[in-house]
């Protein structure tokens, strides 16, 4: 198995230099299915590198996803909430959207805020399968983590301003508090703080205020 790793790091680097290796697909969602932590790693990274949402193979994962999401290790959690929020299918979607709503409630922030943006994906990719979840991004929005709370601004500059016109008071204060230096440390860049994150709830606010001098 060990060795079916390094193997398949080499196939993601003959795909990076423009070299095909559809023969190792298989291989990536096996290795996904079973073996160390690691190595489970290593072949969702590929599944997600290799493939698209349409692709035929990611059938083959869909079980193995699933077990994962329910599993108790913190790290086989996490890598199927990063494969579900890049490749998977939009036809599977109401199989795990229970799964992955029910992760919101999860006490670790980095479940958290896959689980979000794992949400978004929904989103876009099947609007009208995930019309509830606006609600649960309003709650995400109020989350003790920065990192949670963050995340929730994506699913704002897709939807249309008048359905989230209540939210400015909540988007202005917590302006307010990134320009106040109010989060971690860890969110600067260059002493200046939170700069891309100033940036989107400004894009979201100038949506508000669009058309709207009040």
């Amino acid at each position: 198995m060990c060795f079916m790793k390094e193997l398949m790091v080499r196939a993601v680097y003959c795909e990076m230099l423009g070299y095909e290796a559809s023969f190792s697909y298989i291989h990536a969602i096996k290795l996904a299915q079973q073996g160390t932590a690691l190595d489970k790693r290593v072949g969702y990274l590929a599944v997600s590198l290799f493939l698209n949402e349409s692709h035929e193979l990611l059938l083959l994962l869909v079980n193995t996803v699933l077990k994962d999401l329910q599993s108790t290790n913190l790290i086989e959690v996490c890598m199927a909430l990063t494969v579900v929020g890049q490749v998977f299918p939009k036809d599977m979607i109401p199989a795990i959207l229970p799964m992955v709503e029910e992760k919101l409630n999860h006490p670790k922030e980095i479940i958290r805020r896959k689980a979000v943006l794992a949400l978004y994906k929904f989103y876009l990719i099947a609007p009208n399968q995930v019309q509830h979840i606006h609600s649960k991004f309003r709650k995400a929005l109020c989350d003790k983590d920065p990192g949670v709370m963050s995340a929730s601004l994506h699913i704002y500059l897709e939807m249309k301003p008048e359905s989230y016109k209540d939210l400015v008071v909540s988007f202005v204060t917590i302006l307010k508090q990134v320009v106040g230096g109010k989060l971690p440390i860890d969110f600067n860049y260059h002493s200046v703080p939170a700069p891309w994150l100033q940036i989107q709830l400004l894009r979201i606010l100038s949506l508000l205020g669009k058309n709207d001098r009040r």
